[in-house]
C-alpha cells in the first residue's frame, strides 16, 4: 500500500500560532459558528448562513461541511447572508498579489501553513475561478485564479 499522506513541512510555531489567532478572528468578524447536528455533512450551497466547516473538496459547493478538522482539510465560511468564504493559507507574495488583484490572477494556496505560506486570508467564493483539485504531495495546495 501507497502511503499517500505527504510528510510535513516545517513551519515555525509562531506562524502556527499566528493563522490559529487569524482564524478565531475570522469566525468572529464572520459570525460564524461551527457546524453542528444534522446540519453536518450537509452541501455547503444548500446549507444554512451563519456556520462554517471543513472539508477536502473546495473547489466545489457541492461538498459537505464537516465540524471535525481532519489533516489538510480546508475551512469554509457561510455567512448569515449566505456569502461563502475559504479561508487559505497563501505566501506573502500572493497575498499582495490578491489584494492588488484588478483582474484574474493566478493563485495557489493550502488550507494550513506550510513551507512559505504564513497569510491567512479569507477568500470571497464568487471570485474563484478554475480551481483545480488539492495536490495531496504538495500540502494540499490548490492552484486558480482569483478575480479582483
Amino acid at each position: 500500500m501507497v502511503n499517500i499522506t505527504p510528510a510535513p513541512v516545517e513551519v515555525s510555531e509562531a506562524v502556527k500560532a499566528k493563522v490559529a489567532q487569524s482564524r478565531q478572528a475570522l469566525r468572529s468578524q464572520n459570525g460564524v459558528q461551527l457546524v453542528q447536528g444534522e446540519a453536518e455533512g450537509d452541501i455547503l450551497k444548500y446549507a444554512r448562513g451563519g456556520i462554517y466547516g471543513f472539508t477536502y473538496a473546495p473547489q466545489t459547493l457541492d461538498c459537505g461541511l464537516f465540524a471535525k478538522n481532519p489533516y489538510l482539510s480546508f475551512e469554509m465560511h457561510k455567512k448569515s447572508d449566505n456569502s461563502i468564504f475559504l479561508l487559505v493559507v497563501v505566501t506573502p507574495e500572493i497575498k499582495q498579489k490578491i489584494e492588488g488583484a484588478s483582474g484574474p490572477v493566478e493563485i495557489a494556496f493550502y488550507p494550513d501553513a506550510y513551507s512559505t505560506a504564513s497569510e491567512l486570508v479569507a477568500l470571497p467564493y464568487g471570485k474563484l475561478q478554475h480551481l483545480k483539485a488539492p495536490n495531496r504531495d504538495e500540502g494540499n495546495k490548490v492552484k486558480g485564479f482569483y478575480q479582483g
